[in-house]
């Protein structure tokens, strides 16, 4: 046995039989972990995996069939979306819109979107959902909205200055920060609404079905609980920006740029702000 063989080796020998997202996205990514996790797990290996992903129950002749189109569909998306979903997103999406044999209530919030899975796709830090979720919700959120011609707005939020509070206090701290403000955001939305970590310290909250004037009321009140927060010496600000969705905005892309614009105002502009997008010049 080669060295990375060993390595492949190494990294199926768990204690637990469920497998981890991680795993199931190197099985994806690289030939030699997958026919290393087949040896492990032999013919059961498709049943693991979707029973890791969906909490549901195949045989493994049909969970082999369903993965390979799953991972079709996957390719589909990227494609289309121009960005990779992730393997969760893309598994719920199919077995859920393709396939509809996904039965748990408790697993799928129907109310939120029928591709998130709650044990899949939130960042562990903020228990927000994961940038994969946001990409491909937002996708799904526009698209309804030119349909039903429904208001849709999106908040891009960014944690002033939380690059001090690492130097200052350290990155324990920091994640302190970032898990507190996560709970406090995801305690003040609608069930309809998804709230994800993009990046870092940059959160974001889709808004489906709110006018403007209620959106913006809502992102002011976040700002001000989140500046009330007492942490251990100190308190934190965030900056927000604000886009509701338009009939000149054509996809995901342009609504993210035209609402991180306006979190750049707000930046800008003295911080501890919510800036409109539709009120810059």
């Amino acid at each position: 046995m080669n060295d990375d063989q060993k390595q492949y080796e190494d990294l199926i020998e768990t204690e637990e039989s469920t497998l981890a997202l991680e795993d199931i996205e190197s099985i994806i990514r690289d030939q030699n972990v997958r026919k290393s996790f087949e040896k492990k797990y032999g013919e059961k290996l498709y049943s693991e995996i979707l029973l890791a992903l969906t909490h549901e129950r195949y045989e493994p002749a049909k969970a082999k069939e369903l993965w390979s189109k799953i991972i079709s569909h996957l390719d589909n998306l990227t494609k289309r979306l121009g960005r990779n979903p992730g393997i969760a997103v893309a598994t719920l999406d199919y077995l859920s819109n393709f396939h509809n044999s996904l039965s748990s209530a408790i697993l799928i919030q129907e109310d939120k979107s029928d591709f998130i899975s709650e044990t899949t796709t939130r960042d562990g830090l903020t228990q927000l959902y994961l940038r994969s979720v946001f990409d491909f919700a937002l996708e799904k959120e526009l698209q309804k909205s030119f349909r039903g011609d429904e208001k849709l707005s999106l908040l891009m939020i960014d944690i002033d200055d939380f690059k001090l509070v690492n130097d200052n206090y350290g990155h324990i701290v920091g994640d302190e920060v970032l898990s507190t403000i996560g709970a406090l955001i995801n305690e003040n939305i609608r069930s309809m609404d998804i709230a994800a970590r993009y990046g870092g310290e940059e959160l974001s909250i889709i808004v489906p079905q709110s006018l403007p004037k209620e959106t913006l009321l809502f992102a002011q009140r976040i700002r001000e609980k989140i500046s009330k927060i007492e942490f251990s010496g100190f308190s934190v600000t965030v900056s927000i920006g604000v886009c509701h969705s338009s009939s000149d905005i054509k996809n995901t892309d342009e609504f993210i740029s035209r609402a991180d614009k306006a979190l750049y105002e707000a930046k800008r502009t003295g911080k501890n702000r919510v800036v409109e997008f539709e009120k810059l010049a």
